[in-house]
């Protein structure tokens, strides 16, 4: 009789361990997704941003109306906050977020440059370079994955990857101009 009660508490003991590991699995499934999903976001709201909000034109009118501060520093916050996602990001990928607030800065400048009557004209040229680039390189990353989340994750975290080589390859040409 003990060595079928050990073979029943074997097989139950296993089968636990098989259950186990499948829930464990399925967890760790369902948090690479959502944290690609986050990836996913991000690249998508800076594309977002940038394409709708990004014109320096736009934001030299808006400063010139009486509460246009309040939309331009709204507007750099956004921009702050997904140059801080692309940083916290491993690896190439958060080379982004150092082009981000590179942007940003020049925003800053622009609006110092509005304040004091300064030309403005060069600050505008380089956001619109800076912008072009980041739109472009933002809609190839988000080619890559397309709309798995999964790969994103996948693309986002290996170091390796077609997309952070891609990043790196388009930052250090970005760094020469």
């Amino acid at each position: 009789m003990d060595s079928k009660n050990l073979t029943y508490i074997s097989i139950f003991v296993i089968a636990a361990l098989i259950f186990l590991s499948i829930y464990q699995y399925n967890k760790i499934a369902d948090l690479e997704m959502k944290i690609g999903s986050d990836f996913q976001r991000t690249v998508r709201d800076s594309i977002f941003a940038l394409e709708n909000d990004g014109d320096p034109a736009l934001w030299i009118k808006i400063l010139q109306e009486e509460d246009g501060e309040f939309t331009f520093a709204s507007h750099l916050g956004e921009l702050t906050l997904l140059s801080r996602k692309y940083h916290m990001m491993a690896g190439k990928i958060s080379m982004i977020g150092p082009v981000l607030d590179s942007l940003t800065d020049q925003y800053r400048q622009l609006a110092i440059n509005m304040k004091s009557g300064k030309d403005s004209k060069e600050n505008e040229k380089r956001i619109n370079k800076d912008r072009e680039f980041l739109i472009s390189l933002l809609n190839e990353v988000d080619s890559i994955p397309g709309e798995s989340e999964r790969r994103y994750y996948s693309e986002f975290t290996n170091s390796d990857s077609r997309t952070s080589n891609l990043v790196w390859r388009e930052y250090k040409k970005y760094e020469k101009r």
